[in-house]
């Protein structure tokens, strides 16, 4: 099992991004603490120190990333390990779709059907059709 990987704790708004973060992704896996503890391997103690301004080390989010099917450096971002500066901010990072869950997947195709819709709509609107 891997141990709680930091004893340094980030600044209150850090606290909260990361936190989020991490709840979000469970959320749309409809996974618990337990579940994510299970699939990853790490300790709930771990998290539940994660949720009080405690940070993961580089080899807790290596673990959190490849469970959750997140990119590394993202994960060090949020966690307030790297600044986005540092990770570069103009790189975008891209995952692979089947790490990305079916409910996101189908929330974004949803999302883009619309924006076509509306720009398809405005297009005839425009052209007085």
């Amino acid at each position: 099992m891997a141990h709680a990987g930091a004893s340094d704790v980030t600044a209150a708004s850090e606290d909260s991004d990361f936190v989020e973060y991490l709840e979000r992704h469970l959320a749309e896996r409809g996974w618990t603490v337990h579940d994510f503890c299970e699939h990853s391997g790490l300790k709930p103690s771990v998290v539940f120190r994660w949720r009080k301004g405690y940070r993961p080390d580089i080899g807790n989010a290596r673990i959190m990333a490849r469970s959750l099917g997140v990119p590394l450096l993202e994960v060090l971002v949020k966690a307030g390990r790297l600044s986005p500066a540092e990770a570069g901010a103009e790189v975008r990072i891209i995952p692979e779709l089947d790490s990305v869950p079916t409910q996101v997947l189908l929330r974004e195709v949803s999302a883009r059907v619309q924006r076509l819709e509306r720009s398809a709509e405005s297009g005839h609107a425009e052209a007085g059709v």
